[in-house]
């Protein structure tokens, strides 16, 4: 009977231990973004790009904490109609340009409710975003650059903030990210602001 006590109460201890381990979620996710960068010349001029990213990531969650990694592929474009000399927009001088970037935000943060079937998370972080390459194309020509090319700045580190939400497996993520470096090399100080959504589902 004593044995079986023993047993008994250490199948209970090694219960309690494997309950507190950390969960592991792998999260495979895409979405869309709008990205404004806010160039400080003599006169402040702005760029909106629009686009999409897709990507996975690692998320860890313990009790009311979490910490997660991704690793996202970013895509950003703009559409620009040129003028003729009388101002009449010509439908052949369409200049479409194309931002291709990697992204790897590191997020920390803490979860206020959670149950069985739903969780809300909030969270801050940093993201290093790294400019890959850029294509512009005007008319029937496309050329590639590199982002030494064009001056952009490599790596730039963006301060995150932002929340998600568990209903079942389907992950939904909101991001507002800020740039802390500039944009640029040159002497041109470049504000930038980042807002994305995605859909995920966690593995």
């Amino acid at each position: 009977m004593r044995l079986l006590i023993i047993i008994g109460l250490i199948i209970c201890s090694l219960s309690d231990v494997f309950a507190q381990r950390p969960k592991l979620y792998l999260k495979a996710f895409a979405g869309t973004h709008w990205h404004n960068f806010i160039y400080r010349e003599q006169v402040k001029n702005a760029d909106n790009f629009f686009g999409w990213q897709g990507g996975f990531g690692f998320r860890v969650s313990h009790r009311h904490v979490f910490g997660e990694v991704d690793f996202d592929f970013v895509r950003s474009g703009i559409t620009a109609f040129l003028d003729d000399s009388v101002g009449q927009v010509l439908e052949a001088d369409k200049l479409e340009l194309k931002l291709n970037a990697f992204e790897l935000p590191l997020k920390f943060g803490c979860i206020p409710y959670k149950s069985p079937f739903f969780k809300w998370y909030v969270y801050s972080g940093f993201a290093f975003r790294f400019n890959t390459k850029t294509k512009v194309n005007f008319g029937d020509n496309e050329f590639t650059f590199k982002p030494r090319d064009l001056n952009l700045a490599n790596p730039n580190v963006d301060w995150l903030l932002g929340t998600q939400f568990d209903v079942g497996w389907v992950n939904i993520d909101v991001t507002y990210g800020l740039g802390i470096t500039n944009s640029t090399k040159t002497d041109i100080r470049t504000n930038s602001h980042e807002l994305q959504l995605n859909l995920g589902f966690l593995f």
